[in-house]
């Protein structure tokens, strides 16, 4: 933050889903801090969108949604700013190294997945004990080859680059589920609106994994996702 403290101004906004409230003291030298409580949980893109209902994002040349599982490059914000993002794109996604699994979560997708694809998702996370087995191939069988920058259907939810643009066309956040699938929500508004979502691996930011999700109880964690897949298929399939 130091080298781009002159020529970008950064406002790092924090939904504080905790109940009670936590207090923070700490004041930040390089970047704008505000923390706002939300009063319950309202889960992943719950708390964002009470965010943007207070804060603007069209004020804003970037909008950046992340989890707390991620660390930032020391040169991060330098590169964003020197960026030159095309008007149709609606979602920036950067490279996501994953240290536990030694591989890049981006692209999530490149192609939009299948109806039949989704409801096999769903059967699954219906039956947890099939579910084991889906995670077993995932992490066998997971396309851990190198991908150039373009366009592709979705990157990885736990750190997002939405643009100006996305919210002009889309407007503010409006997912009402708790967690999970938030990917294909975005790719899906950014798909619906004619905006483009680009993967540009210049950008890196370090995934240090399961510090949220790992926590949710098995069965809370399924019944999360089954909630997400119903309203992303009756949404957009």
């Amino acid at each position: 933050m130091e080298k781009v403290k002159d020529t970008i101004s950064v406002t790092v906004l924090v939904a504080d889903n905790s109940v009670p409230a936590t207090h923070v003291d700490y004041q930040p030298q390089y970047f704008t801090l505000r923390i706002l409580p939300t009063n319950d949980n309202k889960g992943y893109f719950g708390a964002i969108g009470f965010l943007m209902k207070e804060f603007d994002p069209q004020e804003y040349y970037y909008s950046i949604i992340s989890n707390v599982d991620v660390l930032l490059t020391d040169n991060f914000f330098l590169k964003l700013s020197n960026f030159k993002c095309d008007t149709a794109v609606g979602w920036v996604a950067p490279s996501i190294y994953s240290e536990r699994h030694q591989f890049d979560w981006n692209p999530q997708a490149m192609q939009r997945y299948s109806l039949r694809k989704l409801k096999i998702l769903r059967f699954l996370f219906k039956h947890p004990q099939l579910l084991q087995l889906k995670k077993k191939i995932f992490h066998e069988f997971k396309d851990i080859k190198k991908h150039s920058s373009g366009d592709i259907y979705a990157g990885h939810g736990s750190f997002i680059i939405l643009p100006k643009v996305y919210f002009i066309k889309c407007g503010i956040i409006n997912y009402p589920v708790f967690l999970f699938e938030e990917e294909i929500y975005l790719a899906e508004e950014c798909r619906k609106h004619g905006l483009k979502v680009v993967y540009y691996p210049q950008l890196k930011v370090l995934d240090i994994g399961g510090v949220s999700t790992g926590k949710i109880p098995s069965l809370q964690y399924c019944s999360h996702y089954i909630e997400a897949l119903n309203y992303i298929i009756s949404h957009y399939y």
